[in-house]
């Protein structure tokens, strides 16, 4: 029987694989002291003319025995961690399941000194034991086995007090000023627990100085200390104290709540710029998707922030700080520091995730299509805390730096997506309103208001009547005259407000057709490239068949999104269609319950009708299906996420002065009245991936045929009216 001998060079392959960079080492060696139960991680770096920069890791933790190095320090990829939940003493919940402890400690340098002081289970006293490594013999070309490692214990030690300090030489990287940076945001990152099991992080850099480096350590740390919190306390910092990224209470906009197990979510949404108000946001579980598995309970907590110089300017003044003295420079990068949506689970952030630079939920992409609209990544912080990998399966990479990207991250991250449209369209709404960063609206009846010329006509009381006759002759010919015109600018203000409709649905268009040709082209040009492997019988061969039916998958998925999205749009295409006709309104009903039938069908959905199908339509055919059409689709996604109650969609209708009026309703999710004034407005949406296209082309079509599309607020269901032209007005 053979058996697999790893060379000793093994250990630093793997290490430089699993440890990204000396940053994720010193926060791998924190977490540890975390789980060693210590009130206090710190990391020092000294400086000598002969041996240059080290780096000194300690903690009061509980440490590790004689045996604990041996047999598990020793021990890479150990599951001593994986078998237990809890710390020694059953203080803190283990952040280390991995053992790569070892790993970080070889990325950091080529020496490391080992030494720990813990608790002896035989002699009931302190021991301290000692492990001196050197990483190069790792580099040579023997077996891993035949590596020894010098280790001493001490028994008698006099030594009172637990801990591990971990004195690492010959680094392995010249750290920088901007390294450095980087590592004190990490470190300041890391959420700490509150109350007993405080943990604080210190961080000693006043060795670097202008004769060994061309920077100021302590300048450097205190630059990158600083936050609005330490701002507002006003307290005297201890020295090198790593002061924590605190979730601050004073925001702009802030939402807080519980995603439940099934992904339904409860919680609050407060505009602290505005009234304060709590306003309540329910939304109803999502179907999972095929790719998508549960992601059990999830607790956000997200501060929005506007970045105008005048509200920041109020921020600060909400917070009673000056802001004069801090200035708007200074105060846009403390906000872009404490940006980003962090991963937590066991109060200790997940990396990289919550980095100001690592966007995981593509919020910028989305804000390139609606700056107005769409938040940035700059401008949302926070944190989702998600439960263990067994009760919420989402698993931390072998390197604990990231997620695996299976169904049940794509279940939280799908669930964020959809619930942050709720939140950029009650901050839409309430900037809209407020007048922030818009012009105001033109007011045509204010106009008409003052054309009646009110003023004039008073003043006219004190002229002689022989001259007051004439006078209002010609204020009444030219207030005649000011209402023609204002009739004018009334009819073209309509126009140029369709077509600038017309202009955002094009907006959306460009950019969703350009969602699915990308992914189409890389499918084509991989498909192209690689054809002559086909019915290879090599290696390559059969990677490339094994592909092909995604690819295949991929060009047939986004070939059907273009030809559905080319469809909605002929209605609003602007081409010639002839003069409008009269159709039975049964005709169209029919197709277009044939189109749905499988969405319908797969989602449980009746469809009650209760309409005259004898009645005739004057007008384009096919606006009136595509009016339907994108009613019927956008109730059967909202029907799907209702799991407690019986899935109806009910259409009715009514005659009346060679009208119809034919109604489309569904007992789904009621429609949040924050949301209802901009319903059919091109870009609106409250699906993660919705284009906001549908309804703003239902309204175009219906009103290219004379007709038109609105809300039915008198009724509690989800209820739209369609109006349309019936046979024998003509149009």
């Amino acid at each position: 029987m053979a058996k697999l001998k790893p060379r000793a060079r093994i250990i630093r392959t793997i290490g430089d694989q699993l440890i990204s960079g000396p940053e994720a080492a010193i926060i791998e060696l924190v977490k540890n002291s975390y789980d060693a139960e210590a009130t206090f991680a710190e990391v020092k770096f000294r400086y000598s003319v002969a041996e240059g920069f080290s780096i000194i890791v300690k903690d009061d933790g509980h440490g590790m025995t004689y045996d604990d190095l041996v047999n598990n320090w020793l021990e890479p990829a150990t599951d001593v961690k994986t078998n237990k939940e809890w710390s020694k003493n059953n203080v803190r919940r283990l952040l280390g399941a991995k053992g790569i402890g070892r790993f970080a400690v070889s990325r950091l340098g080529e020496i490391s000194l080992v030494t720990s002081s813990a608790k002896s289970p035989s002699a009931g006293k302190i021991e301290t034991s000692s492990i001196y490594v050197d990483w190069s013999l790792f580099s040579a070309d023997k077996y891993l086995e035949d590596v020894e490692l010098d280790i001493v214990r001490d028994i008698e030690s006099d030594v009172v007090a637990t801990g591990v300090e971990i004195e690492i030489s010959q680094l392995r990287d010249n750290w920088s000023k901007k390294q450095l940076e980087r590592l004190i945001l990490e470190l300041r990152r890391i959420s700490h627990p509150r109350g007993e099991d405080r943990f604080s992080i210190y961080l000693d850099i006043e060795c670097f100085n202008s004769s060994n480096s061309s920077f100021e350590g302590r300048s450097v740390f205190i630059a990158q200390n600083d936050s609005i919190d330490a701002l507002v306390d006003g307290a005297q910092l201890e020295k090198n104290l790593i002061q924590p990224f605190v979730f601050s209470e004073v925001s702009d906009y802030r939402l807080e709540g519980v995603f439940a197990d099934d992904g339904s979510f409860r919680g609050v949404f407060r505009i602290q710029r505005g009234d304060n108000v709590e306003q309540n946001i329910e939304t109803p579980a999502l179907p999972v998707s095929d790719d998508e598995s549960s992601c059990g309970p999830v607790n956000i907590k997200l501060n929005v922030f506007d970045r105008e110089v005048d509200a920041i300017e109020s921020l600060f003044g909400r917070m009673n700080l000056n802001f004069s003295s801090v200035g708007i420079r200074k105060a846009r990068k403390i906000l872009t520091d404490i940006s980003g949506i962090s991963i937590l689970r066991n109060n200790f952030r997940i990396r990289p995730y919550g980095d100001p630079d690592y966007d995981w939920l593509s919020l910028q992409a989305k804000r390139v299509q609606d700056p107005s609209k769409h938040l940035g990544s700059d401008q949302v912080s926070g944190y989702v805390e998600i439960t263990g990998e067994l009760q919420s399966g989402i698993v931390e990479r072998s390197s604990r730096e990231g997620l695996e990207v299976n169904g049940s991250f794509r279940r939280l991250k799908s669930l964020i997506s959809n619930l942050l449209p709720h939140i950029e369209e009650r901050r839409f709404d309430f900037r809209e309103k407020a007048g922030i960063g818009r012009r105001p609206a033109t007011n045509v009846q204010k106009a008409r208001d003052a054309s009646k010329l009110k003023q004039v006509t008073k003043a006219l009381e004190k002229i002689p009547e022989e001259y007051r006759a004439k006078l209002i002759t010609a204020i009444e010919k030219d207030a005649t005259t000011i209402n023609v015109v204002l009739d004018e600018v009334d009819a073209y203000q309509k126009i140029l407000q369709s077509r600038a409709a017309l202009g955002l649905v094009v907006a959306e268009v460009i950019h969703e057709g350009r969602r699915r040709l990308d992914p189409m082209l890389t499918s084509i040009k991989t498909l192209k490239a690689d054809y002559k492997y086909a019915f290879s019988e090599d290696r390559v061969g059969q990677l490339y068949r094994e592909n092909f039916p995604a690819e295949i998958e991929t060009l047939l998925s986004c070939g059907t999104g273009l030809g559905r999205l080319f469809k909605r749009l002929d209605p609003i295409s602007g081409r010639r269609r002839g003069r409008p006709a009269s159709f039975k309104l049964s005709d169209v009903l029919s197709d277009t319950l044939s189109i749905m039938s499988h969405t319908l069908e797969s989602n449980s959905i009746a469809v009650e009708c209760e309409v005259s199908l004898n009645s005739k339509c004057y007008g384009y055919r096919e606006d009136l299906h595509a009016v339907l059409l994108n009613i019927i689709e956008n109730a059967s996604y909202w029907l799907s996420t209702t799991n407690d109650r019986k899935r109806i969609i009910s259409i009715g209708a009514q005659k009346k002065d060679c009208r119809l009026y034919l109604t489309v309703a569904n007992n789904g999710p009621e429609i949040d009245e924050a949301y209802r004034s901009r319903l059919f407005d091109a870009g609106f949406s409250l699906k993660s991936d919705g284009t906001g296209l549908g309804l703003a082309i239902a309204r175009e079509a219906c009103r290219a045929s004379k007709g038109d599309l609105m809300l039915d607020e008198s009724v509690v269901d989800t209820s739209f009216i369609i109006e349309f032209p019936l046979e024998g007005e003509g149009i």
